[in-house]
């Protein structure tokens, strides 16, 4: 049988004996039980794992970091439909937004806006979509400038209040 040795109500060693163990173990105080692991507390009749440690404030800062990157990269929709804002769409936009201001001489261009799905975009259309491309990122840069000073400043501890702040939309 499995035998958590309780000590301070906290498992301190599980072992496998037979009904003999106390023998072994004079004076322990040991509960049978096929589940508990060494760190659990045990009150009740109920064993519970340790708790997590609170995440460093190195955690905190690298999961915003990713979280920011997550949501920027993310998509958004504008005008109703929606826009890729990965890194490599983002640097296109500009490039389409820069060539069609550029180059008076290009009435549209074509853009796959999906995958197979192609539109004909305007300069002026061409431009909104940079425009709002350009502010969601600024907003996760914000929210991300937000989120870090909080951190330093201890009043975001875990990942549920990262989770939890102003983050832009993705769309």
């Amino acid at each position: 049988m499995r035998i958590a040795i309780i000590e301070n109500g906290t498992v301190a060693r599980v072992i496998l004996a037979g009904a003999d163990w106390q023998e072994v173990f004079p004076g322990a105080v040991g509960v049978e039980s096929d589940t508990a692991n060494v760190g659990d507390t045990y009150e009740s009749g109920l064993f519970r794992p340790p708790a997590a440690p609170s995440p460093t404030s190195a955690d905190l800062l690298a999961y915003a970091a990713d979280l920011r990157w997550r949501i920027e990269t993310g998509g958004i929709t504008v005008g109703g439909t929606s826009v890729r804002t990965d890194e490599k769409s983002q640097a296109k936009i500009s490039g389409a937004v820069i060539l069609l201001t550029a180059d008076q001489t290009i009435a549209a261009i074509d853009w796959e806006a999906q995958p197979g799905v192609w539109v004909s975009l305007d300069a002026a259309t061409m431009q909104a979509i940079g425009i709002a491309v350009g502010r969601h990122v600024q907003a996760c840069f914000t929210a991300l400038k937000a989120v870090q000073e909080a951190i330093a400043a201890g009043d975001i501890v875990n990942f549920e209040q990262i989770d939890a702040a102003d983050w832009p939309a993705n769309g």
